[in-house]
């Protein structure tokens, strides 16, 4: 009898034992969170920049990943490809950049100049919840996050439409700086937010463009 009250208090210790550690598995599963997403966002054109012929576009495509410390506070980062398209307006006729990218040579029949950056980019921030997630709810939850951001352009070009002729399509690495820093703000509900982008480092090298094209982004972002 004492044997069989032994194993029943050893079964019963075994048993709370899993139901613990199944619950420190869950709980530190819901601490740390990975969600795919995707931002759309427009460059905003501004003064004493290079001016923009509407506006340029970002696209944003990677995983955003979340350690969740406290119920209110998350550590926030993100991997992803990055895409900037600005549409300018009279670079090719500003007389420095002209001089520094097209060597001087006019053109009468341009019908479209853009700037492009392809990017492999990475962040790393901060989140605040302005009402606290649901339990077990990954994507639940008002929020505020502050980040830092750094691009590596991996393709960078300035180019050239033309009315009847080909595409001329100018790369420089050294006007055209490989790597670019940002800070982010975004606000946002469960799996959709709006984010504003503001580089503050030049995109172009200022020694040799001393004007640089607009800093500012703002656009949606889905998980």
């Amino acid at each position: 009898m004492i044997l069989g009250i032994a194993c029943i208090s050893a079964s019963t210790m075994a048993q709370s034992s899993s139901e613990n550690e199944n619950r420190f598995r869950l709980k530190e599963k819901n601490k740390y969170l990975s969600d795919g997403f995707v931002g759309f966002g427009f460059n905003q054109n501004e003064n004493d920049y290079y001016k923009l012929s509407g506006s340029g576009i970002n696209l944003d495509i990677g995983r955003m990943h979340r350690y969740q410390f406290r119920p209110r506070f998350a550590l926030i980062g993100t991997v992803q490809y990055s895409y900037y398209n600005y549409k300018l307006q009279d670079a090719a006729s500003e007389p420095i950049f002209n001089s520094a990218i097209l060597g001087g040579k006019t053109y009468d029949n341009i019908s479209k100049q853009v700037f492009r950056t392809h990017n492999i980019s990475a962040s790393a921030g901060y989140r605040f919840y302005l009402l606290k997630p649901k339990k077990n709810d990954n994507n639940s939850g008002l929020f505020a996050d502050l980040s830092v951001q750094g691009d590596l352009a991996f393709s960078k070009y300035y180019k050239l439409k033309l009315n009847g002729e080909s595409n001329i399509k100018h790369r420089d690495k050294d006007v055209f700086k490989p790597f670019t820093t940002s800070y982010i703000a975004r606000v946002g509900w469960g799996w959709f937010s709006i984010y504003a982008r503001y580089r503050v480092t030049d995109a172009f090298n200022s020694k040799d463009l001393p004007m640089d094209i607009p800093p500012l982004t703002i656009g949606v972002q889905f998980l």
